[in-house]
């Protein structure tokens, strides 16, 4: 071996392997807040190929003991929703196609494919993360030390809840966006959350709203920020979208 060759070889460095991350992790499983007669999990989902909110982390909130196909069926899905109008057991206009996504991750979940990530170790998978806090389910659902934590560490976010008149619920204000109608949105100013509203076409778009950026200029949830919450003297517009889903007839 030739010198050269052999000084070559000793000097190569081998690069270190990243640790592979789980593709998702339980970070509760107890009671709903919603609904204490029944339990309740939250997993979180490490990537995302939903081209609408781009690769954000997903938070899914799902009834623990019973798939959220038959949580809709039999009435359950309160446990995780709450009393939202928009809910499909109540013939609802909800978007969210049970047995796809929601379906998939409770039977991963069932499986044993998410371990269980303590709290105290959330910084080393969350620190700088942008996670979408319901990708089913109502934030409002969980503990809000667990949402606190998340969004302590987390870049950016996407929250909404229905829950935002309930007093428990008043801490979400800084992380959630309010979700309801128009006749209920300068309520919700003056409670003060910011909100996101579902409307028809020919709706009317109030002086403090503007359209979701991604109907107007296609920019992904992962890129945009303004679905937040309401920080210290917040001046952003509030959200508005045009009802979608293959469920928009019934809004």
């Amino acid at each position: 071996m030739k010198l050269q060759e052999a000084i070559d070889r000793q000097s190569v460095v081998k690069k270190k392997k990243k640790p592979r991350i789980p593709s998702g992790f339980v970070l509760y499983e107890g009671k709903s807040n919603l609904d204490p007669s029944q339990n309740i999990i939250a997993i979180i989902t490490t990537s995302s190929a939903n081209r609408k909110v781009g690769n954000m982390m997903q938070l899914w909130i799902l009834n623990r003991d019973v798939n959220p196909l038959t949580a809709s069926k039999e009435g359950k899905d309160n446990a995780v929703c709450g009393e939202c109008s928009l809910r499909q057991s109540l013939g609802g206009a909800c978007y969210v196609v049970l047995f796809q996504a929601p379906y998939a991750v409770w039977k991963s979940w069932q499986k044993g494919n998410y371990p269980y990530l303590e709290i105290d170790n959330y910084h080393k998978y969350f620190n700088g993360a942008k996670i979408r806090f319901g990708a089913y389910g109502d934030p409002a659902a969980l503990p809000i030390h667990i949402l606190a934590s998340l969004k302590a560490l987390c870049a950016n976010n996407t929250s909404y809840t229905h829950q935002w008149q309930e007093k428990a619920s008043q801490g979400l204000k800084t992380l959630s966006m309010a979700v309801d109608n128009e006749r209920e949105a300068k309520k919700a100013v003056k409670m003060g959350w910011r909100y996101f509203r579902v409307a028809k076409p020919e709706d009317n778009l109030l002086k403090n709203e503007i359209i979701c950026p991604n109907v107007t200029h296609k920019v992904s949830c992962v890129d945009c920020g303004l679905c937040n919450g309401a920080k210290p003297n917040d001046n952003r517009k509030n959200i508005v979208i045009p009802v979608h889903g293959v469920r928009a007839n019934r809004f």
